[in-house]
Parts: C-alpha cells; sequence; structure tokens
C-alpha cells in the first residue's frame, strides 16, 4: 500500500445521486471519490439486482468491499485520472 495516500473512514450515501462518497489524501490534497450503487452492486457476491439503493445497504457494500475499492482508487489516483469535476469516479468492469 502506498502510505502517501491515506483513505479516512467518513464515507457517505448521496442518496440522490445514488452513490458512495469518500475521501482519500495524497501529499496533503484532499481528494474526493465516488463509487456508484451500480459499481457496488457488482462487486458484491450476491449480486441482488432486485436490492433498493438506501443508505445502510450502500454503505455496508462499501464496508465489505473497502479494501478492493480503496485499490482502485489508490491506482486512478496514481494515474492522475481526475475528472473534470477534479474527483475520483470508480466504475469496476
Amino acid at each position: 500500500m502506498n502510505q502517501s495516500i491515506i483513505f479516512s473512514d467518513n464515507e457517505y450515501y448521496n442518496s440522490d445521486l445514488q452513490q458512495v462518497e469518500f475521501q482519500a489524501q495524497c501529499q496533503g490534497r484532499l481528494i474526493q471519490c465516488v463509487i456508484s450503487w451500480i459499481a457496488l452492486s457488482s462487486l458484491d457476491q450476491q449480486n441482488d439486482s432486485d436490492a433498493q439503493a438506501n443508505e445502510k445497504s450502500a454503505l455496508t457494500r462499501f464496508d465489505d468491499a473497502r479494501f478492493d475499492i480503496e485499490d482502485l482508487a489508490e491506482e486512478l489516483i496514481n494515474q492522475q485520472d481526475f475528472n473534470e469535476d477534479g474527483k475520483i469516479y470508480l466504475a469496476f468492469d
């Protein structure tokens, strides 16, 4: 793990956009990271397409896949793959 990137434990669910937003800090810079409900659902081994996005289920899925999510976010930050709005958006195939 790259110690120059630190992830905080202050993720929250944005119900309007159906995404979990969390922060990373790299060399003193605060970076907003985003993963959508759809991307979170694709990480779930039980991939329940009928499950509805809500704060509890989204944050539980985020926590269950935290290490994979942080690894991908770290890779994107290192590649400087920022969106126009300065955020990192995670997607899983």
